[in-house]
C-alpha cells in the first residue's frame, strides 16, 4: 500500500468548463514525416500539394463513347433520333487526327483526348451505330463525360488540396493519377499509456480460483488513440507503482500521457498526488457520469489526461475529454468526426440534475435506440453492447419515451 494518496475533490469542474481547459492547451506539434501514399488516408497534410505534372490542356474523355459538340444534340430523343455521321475513333495516346464538322462524331476511349470542335462525350446507351452514322436518342450538353472544370489547368498555381487537410481516400485516387507516390504528412501525436489499476476477469470462476487481475482498458484505449489520430508509443501496466509512476510520468519523449486508475480516493490512489507534485493540476474531478474522477495535468514534458480506473469510467472521461485533445494534437477539428444522427428514444431515460451524464445506446432499429442504464456500477457487458452515445446536460432530468435526441453513432 502507497503511503502517498491523493488530495480531496474541493469541487466537480463542469464538463463544459473542463472542455475549455482541453482546448486551450498548446496542441501544435513540431515535425513532419514522409508517408507512403496508401498509408495517408486520415492524416493531415504538412504542405499544400501541388499538381506532381501539368494537367493536359486538351479536354480528355472520362467515359466510353462518341465524341461531339453536345449543342447539336439539343431535342434529341427516342421519337427524334439525331443523326451524325462517324468520322473515326480516338483512344489514350493515339488521337484522333483530324476536327470535326457539324453533326459528325467520333469513337472515343476513355482518357483520349477530344478532337477540336467536340466538348463533350455521349455514352453509349444514349445512341445506336449504324454503320458509318450513330441515331443519338438523348441529349447531352457541352462538358458531359470530360475533365473541363474538374482539374486544376496549366498556368494555373492553384494546388491540388490546401493545407492542412486532412486526407482522405478519395484524395489518394487523384494523388495515385499524378504520379505521386509519398506525401509530407504532420506528424502523428505520440501517446504514452500508463495503467495503474489493473481489473479483476470477467471470466466465471469457481470462488475459490485466484484470477490473476488483467489490463481491460489499455486494449480500449489503443484503439480509441489510433481512431482519433495518435500514435501509442507504450502501453505501460504499473499496477499501483507510485514510483514507477512519477518516473514515466517525468520522461520526456511522448506529446501526450494518459494514465488510468489511482484518481479517486482509495487506500491505494495516488496519481493525481503524484501528478500534482510533477506539475500543474488543471482540474480533478468534472460532473460526469461515469468518469466523475477524471484530472488532467500540465506536466514538464506533456500534459496528462487521468482516467478514472474502471474501463467503463475511463471510456466517458476519454470521449468527452481525452479524445479531443488527441484529434487537436493530431490536427483535427476537437468535435467528434461524424455528423450527430437523429433518433427516438425506445424508452425513458433519468438523470441527475447538476450532473452531465454520458448515456450509451444501442439500436433496436435504423431509428430507434434503447438507452442503457445510468444508475447502479459501470458494467463493461454494457459498454460491449452501446451503440453509440449522448450526453444528458446537467440542467435536465431525463428524457420521456419517444422523445428524439442526437446520437453519436459508432462505426
Amino acid at each position: 500500500m502507497t503511503e502517498q494518496t491523493n488530495p480531496p475533490v474541493a469541487r466537480r469542474t463542469p464538463l463544459k468548463d473542463a472542455i475549455t481547459v482541453i482546448d486551450g492547451l498548446p496542441c501544435s506539434l513540431p515535425g513532419q514525416e514522409t508517408v507512403a501514399l496508401e498509408a495517408c488516408a486520415g492524416r493531415i497534410s504538412a504542405m499544400a500539394i501541388q499538381p506532381a505534372h501539368p494537367f493536359a490542356q486538351e479536354r480528355r474523355a472520362l467515359a466510353d463513347g462518341y465524341a461531339l459538340a453536345g449543342l447539336e444534340t439539343v431535342g434529341a430523343s427516342p421519337y427524334n433520333p439525331l443523326s451524325f455521321r462517324l468520322l473515326g475513333s480516338a483512344a489514350p495516346g493515339t488521337p484522333f487526327p483530324g476536327s470535326l464538322a457539324p453533326n459528325t462524331a467520333v469513337r472515343i476511349a476513355m482518357g483520349a483526348m477530344l478532337p477540336p470542335g467536340a466538348d463533350a462525350v455521349l455514352t453509349p446507351d444514349a445512341a445506336q451505330q449504324r454503320g458509318d452514322r450513330i441515331d443519338v436518342f438523348d441529349a447531352t450538353g457541352p462538358g458531359a463525360w470530360t475533365d473541363a472544370g474538374t482539374a486544376s489547368r496549366p498556368g494555373s498555381d492553384a494546388p491540388l488540396f490546401p493545407a492542412p487537410r486532412r486526407l482522405r481516400a478519395f484524395d489518394l485516387a487523384l494523388l495515385a493519377a499524378q504520379g505521386l507516390q509519398e506525401l509530407t504528412v504532420r506528424r502523428q501525436p505520440r501517446v504514452r499509456i500508463l495503467v495503474m489499476s489493473m481489473q479483476p476477469s470477467v471470466i466465471d470462476a469457481k470462488p475459490s480460483s485466484a484470477m490473476d487481475p488483467i489490463d481491460a482498458t489499455g486494449p480500449m484505449l489503443r484503439a480509441l488513440v489510433t481512431r482519433d489520430g495518435g500514435l501509442v508509443e507504450e502501453c505501460i501496466g504499473l499496477d499501483g507503482d507510485a514510483a514507477g509512476l512519477r518516473d514515466q510520468l517525468g520522461q520526456p519523449g511522448a506529446d501526450l500521457i494518459l494514465t488510468v486508475g489511482g484518481t479517486g480516493m482509495g487506500f491505494n490512489d495516488c496519481t493525481v498526488s503524484v501528478a500534482k507534485d510533477l506539475g500543474r493540476l488543471l482540474f480533478h474531478g468534472v460532473n460526469l457520469r461515469p468518469g466523475e474522477s477524471v484530472a488532467a495535468a500540465a506536466l514538464p514534458f506533456a500534459p496528462a489526461i487521468l482516467l478514472p480506473g474502471h474501463p467503463v469510467a475511463a471510456a466517458g472521461a476519454y470521449e468527452c475529454l481525452a479524445a479531443r485533445l488527441v484529434r487537436l494534437l493530431a490536427g483535427r477539428a476537437p468535435d467528434w468526426p461524424d455528423p450527430p444522427r437523429r433518433v427516438r428514444l425506445a424508452r425513458k431515460i433519468s438523470s441527475a440534475l447538476g450532473v452531465t451524464d454520458w448515456c450509451r445506446v444501442r439500436f433496436l432499429d435504423t431509428e430507434t435506440v434503447e438507452p442503457l442504464p445510468l444508475s447502479g456500477p459501470p458494467s463493461l457487458p454494457q459498454l460491449a453492447q452501446a451503440d453509440g452515445f449522448f450526453l444528458i446536460p446537467p440542467e435536465s432530468e431525463g428524457h420521456a419515451p419517444d422523445s428524439m435526441v442526437d446520437i453519436q453513432a459508432y462505426s
